[in-house]
């Protein structure tokens, strides 16, 4: 128990002048929390850049996809459709075996289009002067297949 026997005699005023004024207390830090929420912070910023990473590597293996797409649209309008059919084969000897790829010709190389892409309407053969078709779609055709198809190995 504390000795008040001092303040006893006082005056409530002379009472008051002794009181000291109270310090607020230190601010109370959110950070750190603990170890736990610093090893999520890590995990989340490194699962973040792995995201990315492979976000950026499937970028980079499919830019010859993007080259082909831009090549097609430079065509001029009375372009052969064996430009078009060339881009095309020379963008899948990037994913397929380019000994099969190479060796694909007429109804056998619009075969394989047609297989590894479903999203587009079906190709004709290519090398039909008879039946050519209008430019401006198979500019079409081809960019879809060219943004979908699947490789298959």
């Amino acid at each position: 128990m504390m000795d008040n026997s001092d303040l006893e005699n006082l005056e409530l005023y002379q009472l008051m002048a002794e009181i000291k004024p109270v310090s607020e207390p230190a601010v109370i830090s959110m950070w750190p929390q603990g170890p736990g929420w610093t090893v999520l912070l890590v995990c989340v910023a490194v699962i973040a850049v792995l995201a990315l990473t492979i976000y950026k590597y499937k970028q980079f293996k499919q830019r010859h996809r993007r080259f082909a797409i831009a090549e097609i649209n430079a065509l001029n309008d009375n372009a052969s459709p064996l430009a078009i059919s060339s881009i095309l084969k020379r963008c899948a000897f990037n994913d397929f075996n380019r000994a099969q790829i190479a060796s694909l010709t007429g109804t056998n190389w619009v075969d394989f289009l047609n297989a590894h892409c479903h999203k587009h309407t079906p190709f004709h053969d290519f090398y039909q002067q008879d039946q050519q078709p209008e430019l401006v779609l198979l500019k079409q055709q081809a960019i879809i297949w060219l943004s979908h198809y699947k490789v298959q190995l």
